[in-house]
């Protein structure tokens, strides 16, 4: 059953269909699905006022999500500083973007662990939670618990930063040799989550995110997502590799999308 709560709309984390959604074009022009990309300034002098706007890059972003329903499966790959071996989970994310996301993790043998719903109707979020085998319904964690023994968390794996409604650009940087924004995000009050800010670095040419990292409410920081590489399926470029890293406990996960496919519209 989903559950209400009395959360802000910016609270709904639908931010893993970037992964999906995060073609790497070849030209600038836009294909029939996706809307146009609001104006960025080709060239960005060092005075901020010359930046395009946290609220221009975001909405690049999410110009990019999938316009169809469609289902990712992948593994996560877990190692530690203080272990030798790996854990491999599995992991499905079905996106109806942007009505609904629902995140499916599974055991090594491909049982069903844990699995979170978000629905989004007239302007509320809902959460359903389950766990367990078979899944049962269980009271909906907080986003920033960490996801069993992983890297990461349900924010880091949704990438709800993007529906921030607080941020700001503040400069330009390159990232693996890649031109990028540099936006800062905050949560807004009430948020659960565990971060107190989060920075991202989004590639200046095709809008697309390469690294973000997050921050408690001290500001030490606590968290570091990368994309790593870049893989075609089904004709389109999407991220292949994308490496969270713990920097409290030297934990790693690596989130290795094997596939993306288009399914039915769920009701």
């Amino acid at each position: 059953m989903l559950a209400s709560r009395p959360s802000p709309l910016y609270l709904v984390p639908f931010g893993l269909a970037i992964l999906a959604a995060l073609a790497a074009p070849s030209s600038p022009a836009q294909t029939a699905s996706n809307p146009p990309l609001a104006a960025v300034p080709a060239t960005v002098s060092a005075a901020a006022a010359a930046l395009p706007s946290a609220g221009t890059l975001m909405q690049n972003l999410l110009a990019r999500l999938p316009s169809k329903p469609v289902l990712i499966t992948g593994d996560l790959v877990t190692s530690s500083e203080s272990s030798a071996g790996k854990e491999r989970l599995g992991v499905g994310i079905l996106l109806c973007y942007p009505s609904l996301a629902q995140y499916t993790i599974l055991d090594s043998f491909g049982r069903a662990m844990e699995q979170l719903t978000l629905k989004r109707e007239a302007g509320q979020v809902q959460f359903a939670y389950q766990t367990g085998d078979p899944l049962t319904n269980a009271p909906a964690p907080k986003l920033g618990a960490r996801i069993q023994d992983t890297a990461l968390s349900w924010v880091d794996l949704t990438l709800s930063f993007v529906w921030w409604p607080e941020g700001r650009t503040i400069g330009r940087e390159e990232i693996r040799g890649q031109p990028c924004y540099v936006v800062d995000r905050r949560p807004g009050p009430g948020d659960d989550n565990s971060y107190g800010s989060v920075r991202l670095w989004i590639d200046t040419r095709v809008s697309m995110l390469l690294q973000a990292e997050g921050s408690d409410r001290l500001g030490d920081l606590r968290r570091r997502l990368l994309v790593k590489s870049f893989k075609k399926i089904n004709d389109e470029w999407m991220i292949k590799d994308l490496e969270f890293d713990d920097l409290q406990t030297g934990t790693k996960t690596v989130l290795k999308v094997k596939d993306a496919k288009p399914v039915q519209a769920a009701p």
